[in-house]
């Protein structure tokens, strides 16, 4: 993250530990499906209902990629909806990027980066760079630290104005978004929990000796 937006203005930062081993925790997040909570699904499609408004009033007749119709919602799925992948570590930290106008009915522009090296290096007026980031850490011996983090820096002062009227809106059901993120691991985990338990307890040997380990979310 600090290599893509080291200096924000914004920054907004969920954590928590989970009974499962890095590799394992970062599969699973990433590909973790945010339409399973129905009221994600609903506060995406009204983030996106003014620029579907806009879309038919001009009549380009398209629909955005959050409409209710999409099957999934994944941090992988948002590459192509306006963000682009700045940067991966597989099973460590995956790092998206946007530069919009999030405070406007139609936010994303056409005219803006689509390299990591452009996102660094943009500093045009009148647009936030947003970089958002899914990183897992060890904890322990079978535990990882889950870490999601959204910093936003701001090109000019009257955008940062702007952006700061927006958030005060919209960063209570961003931050929603992201605790309920947390929640639906924490339901994974526990789905899983057993075909792990399973997989330990299978006979390595004539003197194996079962190990049954405390599964549950920290």
């Amino acid at each position: 993250m600090d290599q893509f937006l080291p200096k924000h203005d914004f920054a907004v930062v969920h954590a928590d530990v989970f009974r499962a081993p890095p590799a394992e925790c970062y599969r699973v997040a990433s590909e973790l499906d945010l339409f399973q909570a129905p009221l994600v699904r609903t506060l995406l499609g009204v983030r996106g209902l003014p620029q579907r408004v806009v879309g038919t009033l001009k009549g380009r007749g398209k629909t955005t990629a959050l409409q209710a119709s999409r099957p999934t919602f994944t941090v992988k799925d948002m590459v192509g909806l306006g963000w682009i992948q700045l940067g991966e570590t597989p099973g460590v930290e995956l790092v998206l990027g946007q530069v919009s106008r999030p405070w406007k009915a139609v936010a994303v522009s056409t005219d803006v980066p689509i390299t990591p090296e452009q996102f660094t290096s943009f500093d045009e007026p009148g647009f936030a760079k947003i970089a958002t980031s899914l990183r897992i850490d060890p904890y322990g011996n079978d535990s990882s630290i889950l870490t999601m983090e959204t910093r936003v820096a701001i090109t000019d002062d009257e955008s940062r104005r702007r952006f700061r009227r927006y958030w005060l809106l919209i960063g209570p059901f961003s931050s929603l978004i992201r605790r309920m993120a947390l929640r639906l691991l924490a339901a994974e985990f526990r789905r899983s929990a057993p075909r792990r338990l399973s997989s330990w307890m299978r006979p390595a040997g004539r003197n194996f000796r079962p190990r049954v380990p405390d599964f549950g979310v920290g």
